[in-house]
């Protein structure tokens, strides 16, 4: 017997796939949760039923990403684009869209609540206009 614990295992990091199932990037840890994932370019990528929840992706690419039912609560969205995806059933429940393009994204079933967002955003079904008074 060891007289020191096992060492903790070395997390292998996230493999990011795009739709044809080809590796687009590698992300260190177990999980996408509260990550640090600014201005990646993950077009076409494949985050079905993934928990993105707490990260940033400030100034991503997810165009024509596959979003379907992923978590995205609680995450910093400032200047990204997810034009062309399906987001259907996805959450984006109290996360910053300020700037965040989902132009002809699919958002059926896809949930927006307490969401902050400001004229320069294209989400779906929702607009801010911006009034001016003297």
């Amino acid at each position: 017997m060891w007289p020191f614990s096992k060492p903790k295992p070395i997390p292998p990091g996230v493999i990011i796939r795009n739709r044809l199932g080809e590796e687009i990037d590698r992300v260190e840890g177990w999980t996408l949760e509260h990550k640090d994932l600014r201005l990646r370019n993950w077009p076409h990528v494949d985050l079905n039923g993934v928990s993105l929840s707490g990260s940033d992706l400030s100034g991503s690419n997810l165009l024509g990403a596959n979003l379907s039912r992923a978590s995205l609560r609680n995450c910093q969205l400032v200047g990204c684009e997810i034009s062309y995806a399906n987001a259907s059933d996805a959450r984006f429940d109290s996360s910053d869209m300020r700037g965040c393009l989902m132009w002809r994204t699919e958002t059926h079933g896809a949930s927006f609540e307490d969401i902050l967002i400001d004229e320069t955003s294209d989400i779906p079904k929702r607009k801010v206009c911006r009034c001016d008074t003297p």
